[in-house]
């Protein structure tokens, strides 16, 4: 897991995760309730799509680097596949989320002060996809969260989060406005209130409900609970922090974030969630 979505996250956040620097002000985004009931899980709607979530799920770059290599040979072959680029953007956000996924979560903390070279590249050909998927008719709210995902990944502080803000809030109520239900858009905006600064808009008990409900739905996807983790974590619910890691753990055994933070959390060692993950601790869970 990272400090930032992700998914994006979140953010693999992760990501695929924004960071709580991109969550300065209110906006519509926050307005999107966590739905009552939780609506069927979805399923890869393509070969291309199924890969890319088995690769996401092996927490590890070279997977996720042959699933972009096979989406950018399919989109230089047809430039007018939407569904292309919307996966290559949606890969290029999971291989961003995974970049960081040794690195600790910590409140209004951005994950890098300085973006590294190779993962700035590939959010900018992220949003370049993005915005050939939407040329090409996609306006679809997963589209939309995507956008909102790479963007938010752009934050190293308060100077980026005021040029991002804004259009990060645009993407986010577009996204809400489509798929109000998407669970993956609402990890990102449980994550936007969990990861904020505790002045402006950090809040793990709401954050928690957004958490509880994607990992209702997204039942191949650990991320969710580990983010839920952290929430109780931070309400000082410990016990609820290893009950949701180890459901974590359960879905994922790949993911060493996890691991090595149950194993911390049942230590009640301190800031368990904050500090990046060593090689020594990667040995000891082996």
């Amino acid at each position: 897991m990272k400090r930032v979505v992700p998914l994006l996250c979140l953010a693999c956040v992760a990501g695929i995760a924004a960071t709580g620097y991109s969550m300065l002000g209110t906006g519509a985004a926050d307005a999107i309730a966590v739905p009552a009931a939780a609506p069927a899980p979805a399923v890869a709607t393509s070969t291309a799509a199924a890969a890319l979530r088995a690769a996401r799920r092996q927490c590890s770059l070279p997977p996720l680097d042959a699933v972009i290599d096979d989406l950018r040979a399919r989109t230089a072959a047809a430039a007018d596949d939407a569904e292309g680029w919307h996966l290559l953007a949606e890969a290029l956000l999971e291989r961003v989320q995974q970049r960081a996924h040794l690195r600790g979560m910590a409140v209004g903390t951005p994950v890098f002060a300085e973006l590294p070279a190779e993962l700035a590249r590939d959010l900018d050909d992220g949003l370049a996809a993005v915005a050939k998927a939407r040329a090409l008719g996609d306006d679809g709210g997963d589209l939309y969260r995507l956008e909102a995902g790479l963007m938010g990944q752009h934050i190293t502080g308060l100077g980026s989060a005021l040029r991002w803000n804004a259009r990060i809030e645009t993407a986010l109520a577009a996204a809400g406005e489509r798929l109000q239900d998407d669970p993956q858009l609402h990890t990102l905006l449980g994550l936007r209130k969990l990861l904020a600064p505790r002045l402006l808009g950090h809040d793990p008990q709401r954050a928690l409900e957004h958490f509880e409900f994607a990992a209702r739905v997204l039942a191949d996807d650990e991320r969710p609970a580990v983010f839920a983790a952290m929430a109780s974590y931070l309400q000082q619910k410990r016990m609820q922090a290893v009950a949701w890691l180890e459901q974590a753990v359960a879905r994922n055994p790949k993911n060493t974030f996890a691991r090595v933070v149950l194993q911390r959390v049942r230590r009640d060692e301190p800031e368990p969630f904050g500090r990046d993950v060593t090689a020594e601790e990667i040995a000891a869970v082996k």
